[in-house]
C-alpha cells in the first residue's frame, strides 16, 4: 500500500494519495479540535492520519469516507490505540449523502478533497458545513492546485481560463488528456483544481469568515509534484 516519494499511501479507491503525517492545516485542526463545541468530523478521512490524532489529543471524531474499506482501517488502528471510544464513522459522499443536525459540529476538516467536487458541490458542501457548525466553529481544508509537475500542460489552459473570468477554472473532465505520469491512473477522470480566490469564494458566500487562505508548497510533498511553490491551497475558515 505504500508506494513512492514521501511514503505516500495510495487510496484503494483511486482518489490520489494520502500522506502519513499530517500537513500544516491538518495539525491546525488537531490544535483545535479538542478545544471544540461538541464532536469534529474528517471528511475523506483516507487512512486517518488526521482523524487518529485528533482522538488522540482528545477529541471526539466522526471519520467520513466513500471506501468503507478505509473506515475499516481508521477503527482498527482506533482500536488499537484505545481511541475507538472517540471515533464514529460515516460511509457517505460528501456533500450528496452526508448529514447532520445543525449546529452539531465543533470543526471540520476536508484534507485532498475539495479538488473532487464541482463547482455547485462546493458551493452546496461550504453551505452544509456552514449549517452543521456550532457559532466559532472552524474549518480546515488543504486542496491540490494546477500548479503542480504532472499537469504542467494544463496550467497555461487554466491561466486562460483565469484571464478570460470563467468561475471554475480548474475544472478537468479527463485528466489524461494533460498528463502521461503513472501516478494519474490513481485519479478519478474528474478533477477540479482550485486556487486561493477559488477555494474561498463558497465559504465566503455561504457566511464563513476567511481566517487564512494561501497557495503554499505543502511540507512533506513528493518531489514528481514540486512546480513553483504553489502546489497546495491551505484554507482556514470560521463561522461567526
Amino acid at each position: 500500500m505504500i508506494r513512492g516519494e514521501q511514503a505516500t499511501l495510495v487510496t484503494l479507491n483511486r482518489m490520489g494519495r494520502a500522506t502519513r503525517d499530517l500537513t500544516e492545516y491538518s495539525r491546525e485542526f488537531v490544535l483545535f479540535a479538542p478545544l471544540a463545541r461538541g464532536p469534529v468530523l474528517d471528511i475523506g478521512a483516507g487512512f486517518g492520519v488526521a482523524t487518529l490524532s485528533a482522538a488522540a489529543a482528545g477529541a471526539s471524531v466522526i471519520a467520513n469516507d466513500v471506501d468503507n474499506r478505509h473506515l475499516q482501517i481508521i477503527v482498527e488502528q482506533a482500536t488499537n490505540a484505545g481511541l475507538v471510544e472517540r471515533l464514529s464513522t460515516r460511509l457517505s459522499r460528501f456533500p450528496t449523502d452526508l448529514h447532520f443536525p445543525s449546529q452539531s459540529l465543533g470543526a471540520i476538516h476536508a484534507s485532498q478533497v475539495l479538488h473532487f467536487l464541482s463547482g455547485s458541490e462546493l458551493m452546496t458542501g461550504a453551505a452544509l458545513m456552514f449549517r452543521w457548525l456550532q457559532p466559532g466553529g472552524r474549518v480546515f481544508t488543504v486542496t491540490a492546485t494546477p500548479y503542480v509537475k504532472t499537469l504542467e500542460r494544463f496550467i497555461p489552459v487554466y491561466e486562460e481560463r483565469k484571464r478570460a473570468g470563467i468561475p471554475w477554472p480548474g475544472v478537468v473532465h479527463n485528466v489524461h488528456e494533460y498528463s502521461s505520469h503513472p501516478t494519474i491512473d490513481e485519479l478519478p477522470d474528474f478533477m477540479h483544481f482550485l486556487d486561493h480566490e477559488t477555494v474561498a469564494r463558497p465559504f465566503a458566500a455561504a457566511g464563513f469568515v476567511i481566517e487564512k487562505v494561501e497557495m503554499y508548497n505543502r511540507q512533506g510533498l513528493p518531489d514528481y509534484l514540486k512546480y513553483d511553490g504553489r502546489e497546495n491551497v491551505g484554507l482556514i475558515a470560521r463561522k461567526p
